[in-house]
């Protein structure tokens, strides 16, 4: 007789739906990234607009960093697949209305700052409870095929989102883009509700205090070292990175006066190194040995990350952009792997909430800092600087405790 593990297959119907509903809203928000930071340029002086940007990416993970917790235990005592479906809905209706903002000529900056942070609530519940599903859905033995393909689908938007949403733009407005975003986040949800997640509960939950749990969760974070110092070494990294869309958007305006087409087709290069490394994950024998790739792989992002600067023109500024997101795919991937197969089911939302929460508590700081910073210091010191620290700190995860088992 097959156990249910055994009969259950990667490319079932749960992991079929959850994947495109998120390939639907992943195609929205990279058309609406390029719409709303050229909107954004366009509608404040060159000074304004890196502060603009800068406070909307901050006040969007300020959520994470505040309520990420309290939501990983929620995630745990609750239905992940009511959180989800209600997340994606709300958030739709979010977009919605920023789409007749935009449209009214109403979009102020305390606006575009207001919807930021409800989105970021959203995604404080909703991540954890993707990250702890696929798991439930998929074997174990093909648990980094099943992330690599969900990571090339996501990618796969990101190459094609970014160029769709710059002729958008150029054409239709950034209204127009919006109120598409707004509508895949809904029809995301409409999918989901198809989708069995197979979610397993403690035993003894009912009897358990919610603060309780929350105590649990960050005890089991911090017995499991490899866990927990590889989170502290990924918040310096997340306060690097956090900035980088900032920079990018500066460099191909202000440097090589490009417009909104370049910008897509930067962020596309990046997004084609990723999916590429995704699809390379997902048909060669799954990676024994993991931490190799993972720690090679951060440490050649953060060279790559100060070579930017210094990229002459748009040609070589692309290139960089892909060798990148092929160094990442490998990173983000076999990490997600290692965190799900080491954490149980019944605790892995608080475990992903907690992580989360500690890898996105600095990045409001970085993104208010260089976003003024941007304003008076150059993009090739900025991006040399922060390159230097990513470069630096990848190179630590070799002292992390039974990292070398992984």
């Amino acid at each position: 007789m097959e156990t249910a593990e055994q009969k259950l297959r990667l490319f079932n119907k749960n992991f079929v739906l959850l994947w495109a509903g998120q390939i639907v809203s992943s195609m929205g928000n990279s058309i609406q990234y390029i719409a709303m930071m050229w909107w954004i340029m366009t509608h404040f002086s060159d000074k304004e607009s890196g502060i603009v940007m800068g406070l909307m990416f901050t006040f969007s993970v300020i959520p994470m960093a505040v309520i990420g917790p309290f939501a990983g235990v929620l995630n745990d005592r609750m239905s992940r697949k009511s959180i989800v479906i209600l997340s994606d809905f709300l958030r739709g209706l979010l977009i919605l209305w920023m789409a007749y903002l935009a449209y009214t000529n109403a979009l102020t900056a305390f606006l575009i700052y207001l919807i930021s942070a409800m989105m970021g609530i959203g995604g404080a519940f909703f991540n954890p409870a993707i990250q702890s599903t696929i798991p439930n859905i998929v074997p174990d033995k093909n648990l980094t095929r099943a992330n690599s393909l969900y990571q090339t689908g996501m990618q796969f938007t990101q190459i094609i989102g970014p160029a769709i949403g710059g002729v958008l733009v150029g054409f239709f407005g950034p209204f127009f883009v919006f109120m598409l975003n707004g509508f895949s986040f809904i029809v995301s949800a409409g999918t989901e509700i198809f989708i069995n997640f197979r979610q397993s509960f403690e035993n003894d939950q009912d009897s358990k205090s919610f603060f309780t749990d929350f105590k649990a969760g960050f005890k089991f974070l911090y017995d499991q070292k490899l866990l927990f110092w590889s989170m502290i070494i990924v918040s310096v990294l997340n306060f690097a990175f956090s900035p980088l869309d900032i920079l990018i958007a500066k460099q191909i305006k202000e440097i090589y006066h490009l417009g909104a087409l370049e910008l897509g087709y930067t962020v596309s290069a990046f997004a084609v190194g990723m999916m590429i490394g995704s699809i390379l994950l997902s048909i060669i024998p799954e990676i024994k040995v993991k931490h190799n790739f993972i720690i090679i792989g951060a440490i050649t992002t953060g060279i790559l990350y100060v070579f930017f600067g210094f990229a002459p023109n748009l040609l070589t500024f692309l290139v960089i952009a892909f060798l990148m997101g092929l160094a990442l795919a490998f990173v983000n991937v076999l990490f997600q792997v290692i965190i799900q197969r080491l954490v149980p089911d019944e605790k892995r939302g608080r475990i992903f909430s907690v992580m989360l929460t500690f890898e996105t508590m600095f990045q409001p700081i970085s993104l208010s800092v260089i976003g003024f910073l941007s304003s008076t210091l150059s993009n090739v010191i900025i991006f040399a600087i922060l390159g230097t620290l990513v470069t630096v700190f990848s190179s630590l995860f070799y002292l992390v405790p039974g990292v070398k088992e992984v």
